[in-house]
């Protein structure tokens, strides 16, 4: 094969494109389970809030069909808590965690970053409402807050996107 031919640097190309190929498949298997780690290393300061002392698993394999949902983890023993990204009347949205019991009671409601409206949006996020939240169960369906309504209705649909979830375990 001459050297200076187009098929010869094909050829070449190909196999160099394999050996790397095959090199980042071999990175990616070391780092995922690292990766994986990390990111509930990363989680456990907030998911503890909810379970303090338990052990936490990222679940991967979740079909959210509201797109709602940005993280599932199991607490052993415990139950399951869902991250919620949802917006309200601000546009950058908020995040909160809802977690469920092994019974189907709610485990925690926790606030992990929002920008709502002062005396509006943020009565989602204050004592009253989480009260509220925090006895429901999976057969119920979250309040609506009026003057709230944008805020309320986005926790609403990531809560029921949660119980989706929970259900279908």
């Amino acid at each position: 094969m001459n050297r200076e031919g187009t098929l010869y640097k094909v050829v070449l190309l190909g196999v160099l494109c394999a050996i790397c190929g095959l090199l980042l498949g071999g990175v990616n298997a070391v780092t995922a389970p690292i990766i994986a780690e990390a990111k509930i290393a990363n989680e456990k300061v907030n998911l503890e809030k909810i379970y303090p002392g338990a052990t936490f698993t990222a679940v991967e394999d979740y079909k959210d069909e509201s797109g709602m949902v940005e993280g599932v983890y199991v607490a052993e023993g415990k139950g399951m808590i869902y991250k919620i990204h949802g917006v309200g009347y601000a546009s950058d949205g908020f995040d909160f965690l809802i977690a469920f019991n092994d019974d189907g009671t709610v485990g925690g409601y926790q606030v992990l970053a929002e920008n709502e409206t002062s005396g509006f949006g943020k009565r989602c996020f204050e004592d009253e409402y989480v009260s509220q939240i925090n006895a429901l169960t999976t057969s119920d369906t979250a309040p609506l807050l009026s003057g709230a309504t944008l805020t309320s209705t986005a926790i609403q649909k990531g809560y029921a996107a949660a119980v989706a979830l929970f259900n279908a375990r």
